[in-house]
């Protein structure tokens, strides 16, 4: 069973964004739809829309405000039509791998429900879901398969345009310019490539499902000793070549994988150090790191003369991979210092403030208080009111106590909850409290630097002045369906939400961290612990 999915939103940081439109289809193993549904929500106030994303999918402003559906009741339908239908389910999107999963992902944390919904498994067969993507699929039978799919349209970079309007275009699914940017009619064109590539290339789609799991990708690399790899940027093929699997990195799901066209005998002899120097090199390692949560393109060796040279020797990769596999210490070097790149990476990343709750999506709850957590949760959702709401809201930090004493940043659920609360309901917070979420708001959207990892009405300003330019440029064709009406409309929707919000900000303070004793408005700055991989993201289309 599958559910293929779409999303329209605020814009791409996708820590930060909100979903404005979702639209789903649930289908059977054979693709015939069984079910439908599309809802949307108006944007929260601390939520700043992004200039591109509203020009994009043709959402006004006066959009924004129209739904009767707020985020937070959005979120919980989304959660109960998905809950509703046959597990275990594999949910399909095009570009949904880096983009729409980790939006979905924190549509729901924010609305305290279960974020990892997708990668959940079936409380009855206990199997897992599944994540697939087109784009990923459409790639392996561009490599693998040259000539199954009509491909002629070129991006800039002289390379097959892969977005799901020019895909689906050349290969006689209807997506015309007018339809598409609505999230229904965007995910009936996926499914129409779907099953498209599950007819011209069975093998393509089987792999592409196999690997729709974390435990179907183990599989793979466990089942394989040699196979190909390959991973795309921006629509351009990055790194296509004969692997074998070394290592996963302690904590996470990635997997270190080794070409096998280089000589590993010097790599042999290195020390923790030494490799953790390689892994951190942006050009010329013979290391890939393999994301096993996000489907990564992998064939056996059996279907990927389309991607082998003259030159390979598949006796001599066979060799080498088991001098690999056969030490070891080696292995346990490799895995180490796969951890100490990725510290070291995070050491030099942005500084954002740790106590912002979206960056702190993926921090672990302890299992003790998960239980009492989710129940907190579960009584939120479902209470009859926004005054039961704000009551439970108010009492988070003594109802966890405790908890609270053994990990602090465990207030993050309370902050989201009061964020919701005073969205809703306003009144139901003291006067102190609305005032300091005016402040938190405002001090967001007015940030004004450039680097903020939301948008803020700066950034904003900005990107709508580079779309002006680009729309005046007479050897562009970029932005030319936008009208001056339509700049002009968004220039007035930042200027009524600066002046709604200038007399609650206060200058060279970060974004106060809404607590609900509302007592501290600055957040010291501490480094994020989390950043978007954003190797395979292509604009959405």
């Amino acid at each position: 069973m599958f559910v293929f999915y779409d999303t329209e939103t605020t814009g791409l940081d996708m820590d930060f964004t909100q979903i404005l439109q979702i639209g789903m289809l649930f289908t059977d193993d054979d693709l015939n739809i069984l079910s439908t549904k599309k809802i949307d929500c108006r944007n929260s106030v601390w939520d700043v829309p992004a200039p591109a994303a509203l020009l994009t999918t043709g959402f006004t402003p006066a959009n924004l405000k129209a739904s009767k559906n707020s985020n937070f009741d959005m979120m919980q339908e989304v959660n109960r039509w998905l809950r509703s239908q046959h597990w275990p389910l594999t949910f399909v999107g095009y570009n949904n791998i880096d983009y729409d999963e980790p939006v979905l992902a924190q549509n729901f944390y924010q609305n305290l429900l279960f974020p990892y919904l997708t990668s959940s498994k079936s409380q009855i067969e206990g199997q897992p879901n599944g994540r697939a993507d087109v784009l990923y699929m459409v790639q392996m039978a561009a490599l693998y398969t040259p000539g199954v799919l009509k491909l002629d349209a070129l991006n800039n970079s002289g390379t097959p345009s892969l977005t799901l309007k020019n895909v689906a275009a050349q290969n006689g699914v209807g997506l015309s310019d007018a339809d598409a940017h609505d999230a229904l009619n965007d995910i009936k064109a996926t499914l129409g490539v779907a099953k498209l590539i599950k007819k011209a290339a069975p093998h393509i789609w089987d792999q592409g499902l196999a690997l729709s799991t974390v435990e179907g990708v183990d599989k793979f690399l466990n089942d394989h000793e040699i196979f190909t790899f390959a991973r795309f940027m921006y629509g351009r093929t990055d790194k296509s070549s004969v692997m074998t699997s070394l290592a996963e990195r302690k904590g996470s799901k990635t997997q270190a994988l080794f070409d096998l066209r280089v000589d590993p005998a010097p790599y042999l002899a290195m020390s923790v150090d030494e490799l953790k120097d390689v892994f951190l090199l942006k050009k010329g390692s013979p290391f890939v790191l393999a994301r096993k949560e996000s489907q990564p393109i992998l064939m056996p060796m059996e279907y990927s003369d389309a991607v082998l040279r003259e030159s390979d020797d598949v006796a001599l990769f066979k060799r080498r991979a088991k001098a690999l596999k056969a030490d070891p210490a080696f292995l346990e070097k490799v895995a180490r210092a796969m951890l100490l790149a990725k510290q070291a990476q995070l050491a030099a990343g942005p500084q954002f403030s740790s106590k912002m709750p979206e960056v702190l999506i993926n921090k672990r709850v302890a299992a003790p208080a998960r239980g009492k957590l989710d129940a907190w949760s579960k009584e939120f959702r479902d209470a009859a009111n926004w005054h039961d709401r704000a009551v439970l809201a108010g009492d988070f930090n003594a109802r966890f106590k405790d908890e609270l004493t053994a990990d602090p940043l465990l207030e993050r659920f309370g902050k989201l909850a009061t964020r919701l609360v005073f969205e809703h309901a306003p009144q139901e917070l003291t006067a102190a409290k609305q005032e300091a979420m005016n402040k938190f708001i405002a001090n967001r959207i007015l940030n004004p630097d450039l680097k903020a990892p939301y948008m803020t009405i700066a950034r904003a300003r900005k990107e709508l002045a580079k779309i002006e330019a680009d729309r005046a440029d007479p050897k562009g064709k970029k932005w030319n369906e936008v009208t001056t009406a339509d700049i002009t409309n968004l220039k007035g929707y930042y200027t009524r939400m600066e002046t709604a919000y200038a007399k609650y900000y206060q200058p060279q303070q970060q974004p106060p961290a809404n607590n609900n004793d509302m007592s501290a408005l600055q957040v010291p700055p501490v480094l994020v612990v989390k950043k978007p991989n954003v190797g395979n993201i292509q604009p959405k289309p």
